[in-house]
């Protein structure tokens, strides 16, 4: 960067404004695009406010892991920060490796030859040092530096009392104690060991002197720390200081250019690039205010910072102004760490100011999981148009059911009505109302906005059709942050280990816990019952998030396979009686694609294997046939990737178990892919899409006789239509049931074809880590089960 380029540079920083302004000045442009005209209601406070508690802060406190942090030019804002209602106190937060950091920095400012002001002469030799640097070790330079004595950048040694003894390698050993805090092994005994102590005798080196009388090596942190106070104690004083800040308001802070150089990349460009400010005794730094400047000068000497709501604000924006990482850091974690409703706003707003990502994250994050909360606050109200846009379309939004999202744009619409109500049918396009139940869709089209235009007309519209069940729309995602992992029905062993006994029960997984050492549990909670009667090797499907279950087993005998459905509301907590399907089925395949439910193959009789495809459309609730598969199939799996159905392995109706892949089309029926590549077949498994690939795990193979587990996992690549094998299960999966949840597989329950034991086994698979984790157990070792993902109200996940 040239000179010109430098001072271009320093301008414009100078040119800087608070972080209140900046952002209170996006908010308002950004409030002119989404609402013009609107007078925002911008909270700024000084210095002398009111300022927040820390619950359950300690003095001292070490954050051990600090934030990363980058310094792009500041970019658009969202709120500017108001008063937390806390109290004023603050507390000490330090940045543990910032000591041997700023000594790196040093070390790195001596062999480039920058601000070094001392040159100590030897007959042959000459050494360039910092004087501050070597007054941290040395008491003779304390002396000269205290006195305030001019003229003392080039000191010849052999002058000084015992200087004619010094030899090159003794000066040599006290500097490396000076600027890394230890001396070399060649130094430690002998003729090298005098020569250090002469130079300690020379320069009152008195700490190193101690460490060659002890025969101890020195410990470079605990020396280096030493260092860094004597800097403090001398910056404290004032004595040394070569260069005085000056705050906006006039305030004088006299420092040391070399410790300010160390320790950030604005002060290093400042005083060591070249510009005016480099040669000048007094450097003012506009826009910084004084209480700023002086903390920000107390962490460049110490490596640590008081925080609090009060501060945190100005200390942030002042540190990513002049590239004071370890600072900025302090401020991230402490931002991070400690927010809350009230803050994670403010927190967002920061971060899109300055380009914060990590934190954005943290506090998008953060406004997501507490969403209800949050929205029902003020700030929530002066949120641009944009990023409010932006919560409405995550599916990690969290909510106890969508109406509350729906409340909360009608919320922010009325708090300008006239400015925002152009951008409700915008925002009302992220609102899920297919997730809402008839009383909450009746709750929305009472809604008096809706009959405002006719964009709105058109969302009341929607609202209509789906009260009259006239839905004419793909299936709508739940949002993820609200769902759970539910099992459907499944059958085990009685108490009394005397006969199997299908379950009538829905289960739902709380928490996973994890226990002390390896040991996991699952936290199980019962959600309904399954009306009679019970099932298994049945399928479920999730549309809407409404719970469908399909066919299976009420019991053991050839006639007790099924046809009938039901439909699951969990908002409700209500099951719905659906027509049948056109034959019974039990081992097969479902799944649901373009708004409907299809069912696919399966067992008829114990006998007979189905090439039949029939799907249920919920608009006019009917079933029709789509076209078969190629062959009669059961103990397969289908899954659903980019909109077209998959369907893999599966016995035919002579036994013979298959490794095939198709491509399922309901208007044309299958077309074959590659098959799967481990073993001669697989049936009883299931399939589910993972990062872009189908992932197929567990079932059994066939063998010489009879058939065996199968634990071998592979993936499918449609790209290169390919699979590549996947970690083993840990133990056998045979018809179990399996779901996705946060981009993991959990595989849970079956049996075991090699022992014919039942399986309580819950184990997730994680792409990231590329392996299985054992999770815990089921409530009961379920063969045959099902499981989705649901969507449940917060009062029922508790």
């Amino acid at each position: 960067m040239s000179r010109e380029q430098m001072r271009e540079k320093q301008r414009d920083k100078e040119k800087v404004m608070s972080v209140r302004d900046r952002m209170a000045q996006f908010q308002s442009s950004a409030s002119k695009s989404a609402n013009p005209g609107e007078k925002r209601k911008v909270g700024r406070r000084s210095s002398n406010d009111a300022t927040p508690t820390l619950s359950n802060k300690k003095e001292g406190r070490t954050f051990g892991s600090v934030a990363s942090a980058s310094q792009p030019p500041p970019s658009k804002a969202i709120t500017p920060p108001v008063v937390p209602s806390r109290d004023s106190k603050l507390h000490t937060y330090e940045v543990p490796s910032y000591c041997d950091s700023l000594f790196t920095e040093l070390c790195r400012l001596r062999r480039d030859g920058l601000l070094v002001d001392c040159n100590l002469h030897l007959p042959d030799n000459s050494y360039k040092v910092h004087r501050l640097v070597l007054t941290a070790v040395s008491q003779t330079a304390e002396v000269w530096l205290r006195s305030g004595q001019r003229g003392l950048n080039e000191v010849n040694l052999s002058e000084l009392e015992g200087g004619d003894l010094v030899t090159p390698s003794g000066l040599q050993a006290l500097l490396d104690f000076a600027y890394y805090g230890e001396m070399g092994l060649a130094y430690a005994s002998g003729n090298g060991l005098e020569e250090v102590l002469q130079v300690c005798r020379c320069l009152g080196a008195e700490r190193l002197a101690q460490v060659c009388r002890t025969g101890t090596p020195a410990h470079a942190d605990r020396e280096k720390e030493k260092s860094l106070q004597m800097f403090r104690n001398l910056w404290e004083r004032h004595v040394g200081c070569d260069v005085t800040l000056q705050a906006e308001s006039g305030e004088l802070f006299p420092a040391h250019r070399v410790v300010l150089a160390a320790g950030g990349d604005y002060f290093r460009a400042l005083l060591c690039g070249g510009l005016r400010e480099s040669g000048e005794e007094v450097v003012c730094l506009r826009g910084v205010a004084a209480w700023v400047l002086q903390d920000l000068l107390r962490f460049v000497y110490s490596g640590r910072l008081r925080l609090g709501w009060s501060n945190v604000w100005d200390l942030a924006e002042a540190a990513v102004q002049f590239q004071l990482q370890g600072a900025l850091s302090l401020c991230l974690s402490f931002l991070q760490e400690d927010m809350d409703c009230e803050t994670c706003l403010d927190t967002l707003a920061l971060a899109e100011a300055y380009g914060l990502d990590e934190l954005g994250r943290a506090a998008e994050d953060y406004t997501l999981a507490h969403f209800q909360s949050v929205s029902e606050g003020e700030k929530f109200r002066d949120l641009p148009c944009p990023l409010l846009q932006r919560l409405l379309e995550r599916d990690s939004l969290c909510t106890d059911s969508e109406l509350k999202v729906f409340n909360a744009v009608i919320c922010w619409v009325e708090e300008d009505q006239g400015q925002r109500l152009p951008y409700l049918p915008r925002l009302l396009q992220k609102v899920r109302f297919p997730l809402m139940s008839p009383a909450e869709l009746k709750e929305v089209k009472d809604c008096n906005l809706l009959t405002r235009s006719r964009e709105l007309r058109t969302v009341l519209e929607t609202v209509n059709n789906l009260l009259q069940g006239e839905q004419r729309q793909v299936e709508c995602k739940p949002r993820s942050a609200n769902q759970v992992l539910v099992l459907v029905g499944g059958d085990s062993v009685d108490e009394d280990f005397a006969r199997r006994e299908p379950n009538q029960c829905l289960w739902f997984a709380k928490r996973f816990l994890r226990g002390p050492g390896l040991i996991r549990t699952v936290e199980w909670k019962p959600l309904a019952q399954l009306p009679e009667p019970p099932r298994f090797r049945h399928c479920v499907c999730v549309l809407n998030n409404k719970l469908y279950i399909l066919g299976g087993r009420k019991y053991y005998g050839a006639l007790d396979i099924l046809k009938s459905t039901l439909r699951f509301d969990p908002v409700q907590c209500v099951w719905e009686c659906l027509p049948d399907m056109t034959c019974p089925r039990d081992y097969f395949a479902a799944v649901c694609v373009r708004g409907k439910v299809f069912v696919l193959g399966g067992n008829l009789d114990d006998r007979t294997c189905l090439d039949s495809v029939e799907y249920y459309t919920p608009e006019d609730n009917t079933w029709r046939l789509a076209q078969p598969l190629d062959t009669p199939l059961c103990g397969h799996a289908a899954a659903v990737m980019d909109g077209k159905i998959f369907v893999s392995g599966g016995c035919d109706s002579r036994l013979r178990c298959l490794s095939s892949l198709w491509l399922y089309d309901p208007s044309t029926g299958c077309s074959k892919l590659a098959p799967m590549a481990t073993g001669a077949g697989r049936a009883g498994h299931v399939m589910l899409v993972l990062g872009g690939r189908l992932v197929v795990a567990g079932g059994l193979q066939p063998l010489w006789v009879g058939f065996g587990d199968q634990l071998q996992c592979e993936a499918y690549d449609p790209d290169q239509n390919s699979w590549t094998l996947l970690s083993l299960l840990p133990r056998p999966h045979l018809s179990p049931a399996a779901t996705s949840l946060d981009g993991q597989l959990y595989v849970l329950g079956g049996s075991s074809a090699d022992t014919a034991c039942d399986t309580p086994w819950v184990h997730r698979y994680d792409p990231r880590q590329g392996c299985w984790d054992k999770l815990g157990a089921m409530p009961r070792p379920y063969a045959d089960l099902a499981a989705c993902t649901l969507q449940l109200p917060i009062s029922l996940r508790g």
